[in-house]
């Protein structure tokens, strides 16, 4: 089921909902903890494994997050700790596809979970048109619980390259098909795929979730509610993505009614961890690619973060089963942000970094408040909502170009990759914070791997991605090995490579 712009952008109601005066609730309010150092180390073959991935994290968004949680919020991040932490294991994953240097997530979570690299665009499946097994499904034929956790779609590249084998990632509705019964914890978004009203073919794939045995979650309610943790769960709290961060924080009913990532990572938990053999669960920090994408400074330090929250729970949950391992890291970099010298000696680059603080939408929401008039978009507005919404004060000029970008005429702009308005928006803001962008699309950067627990010494050093596949597999004692391909023994299907990506949400 191919899901266009429009219909994506008509399927996320949590867009529309204005922008008020909201900031003093935040039911999806970030710990206040200090970071955990956690000490707990088990040995020998973990039982447990959580495989938390910050999508589109350039090395950059490492140490920009641990500044702006020290100013936000008082402390720094978990992930740093880790990073720090003397007895956990640090690495890097070489991030390469099978048909380009410049991975998308969808042969990145392939790489991952079948060891076998893909075309960019498909997931588990060969050039050739062979399927290789994905780890989940090998998991759960030995006993072991699963689970994926999101703030995409359940169905999107990055869970799906864990749990699903199609030619091409935009067939998410034949995604959610492959979940039941394979995965027993799903919690995101993506009604779009399950519910009968929304999918295209008006199948009700939620009952059948529910048929088997799924306990159907809609509501941040049931996700932090106190007692018997289901199971299994189908947890889908949006039709399309959650919101970002920087937008639940300024909305009661969004606060009220979508549950954090950490909530969906302890839910996950609690439920998974009822299994005595043990589980594999991935939790997916989806939007800080998304706002990479768009160069949008301050929705993805807030999903940052909120992902650091999830890093949280999941070290708690360590310290207390030391027969765990948790392995923290990225899928590939995206757009490689980082604050800028500014000013004479670079004296101005802490308050100019300060100013991210006073983001409260990301560009998405601002898009939605121009409104859907793109050929006769007012300078004026861009300049009254850039004020209100970001603190930035936008010179005329400025938002000339920005209204002429919102209306897609043609820019003198060398760098091409930034000719769309959230480009040009990002530069001008990045004047007054400081953080600047290579681009707006994946780079090729090795990424950072941190691991605490029974095997970590596995995920040490440079490894390529394939290897995480292995690894996985070992530590659940599963002998299986897919097929693979070389880059030269695939040059003869080139042609059959998917075209057909939306490349801005890749």
């Amino acid at each position: 089921m191919k899901t266009t712009r429009r219909k994506f952008l008509k399927a996320t109601g949590a867009a529309g909902i204005a922008l008020g005066a909201l900031g003093t609730t935040q039911a999806c309010a970030l710990s206040n903890r200090p970071a955990m150092t956690v000490t707990a180390m088990g040995s020998g073959r973990p039982r447990r494994v959580i495989f938390l991935v910050s999508d589109g994290m350039s090395t950059g968004c490492l140490s920009l997050a641990d500044a702006f949680s020290r100013m936000v919020r008082g402390r720094g991040t978990h992930f740093y700790e880790l990073l720090k932490n003397k007895k956990a294991s640090r690495g890097f994953f070489l991030t390469h596809s099978l048909n380009s240097l410049v991975t998308d997530s969808a042969a990145a979570s392939s790489a991952w979970g079948s060891g076998s690299r893909v075309f960019n665009g498909a997931l588990n499946m060969l050039p050739d048109g062979e399927t290789v097994t994905p780890i989940h499904w090998l998991v759960a034929d030995k006993g072991y619980v699963t689970g994926l956790g999101t703030t995409a779609t359940v169905t999107h590249a990055t869970p799906a390259g864990f749990a699903s084998a199609v030619d091409s990632r935009n067939d998410e509705a034949t995604i959610a098909e492959q979940y039941l019964g394979r995965v027993d914890v799903l919690l995101g978004g993506g009604k779009l795929f399950f519910h009968q009203d929304l999918r295209d073919d008006d199948r009700d794939l939620a009952g059948e979730y529910v048929a088997k045995g799924y306990a159907h979650w809609t509501h941040r309610n049931q996700v932090i509610a106190q007692g018997e943790t289901p199971d299994k769960i189908l947890g889908l709290f949006e039709n399309y993505n959650v919101p970002y961060t920087i937008d639940q924080k300024q909305s009661e009913k969004l606060t009220e009614e979508i549950p954090t990532l950490a909530e969906m990572t302890r839910a996950a938990l609690a439920s998974l961890e009822k299994n005595p053999k043990g589980f594999l669960l991935q939790v997916e920090g989806a939007l800080v690619d998304w706002a990479a994408h768009w160069n949008d400074s301050g929705a993805l330090l807030w999903d940052q973060l909120a992902f650091d929250d999830a890093v949280g729970v999941c070290l708690e949950f360590v310290e207390r089963n030391p027969d765990t391992l948790i392995v923290v890291t990225s899928d590939h970099g995206n757009a490689n942000p980082g604050l800028n010298g500014m000013g004479p000696a670079y004296i101005n680059s802490d308050e100019s970094f300060a100013r991210l603080a006073k983001s409260k939408a990301s560009y998405y929401q601002l898009l939605e408040l121009l409104g859907e008039d793109k050929e006769n978009t007012d300078p004026a507005l861009i300049q009254e909502l850039v004020l209100e919404h970001f603190g930035v004060e936008v010179k005329d000029e400025h938002a000339e170009i920005l209204a002429a970008a919102r209306a897609e005429r043609e820019l003198a702009e060398i760098h091409v990759q930034q000719r769309s308005f959230t480009g040009q928006l990002g530069q001008v803001i990045g004047n007054h914070t400081g953080i600047g962008w290579t681009g707006s699309t994946h780079t090729e950067d090795i990424t950072v791997i941190g691991a605490l627990g029974p095997g970590q010494e596995d995920w040490a050093g440079i490894i390529k991605n394939t290897d995480a596949f292995a690894l996985m597999a070992s530590h659940f004692g599963i002998d299986h090995r897919n097929r693979s391909m070389t880059p030269e023994q695939a040059r003869e299907f080139a042609s059959l490579a998917p075209k057909n990506i939306n490349n801005h949400w890749a």
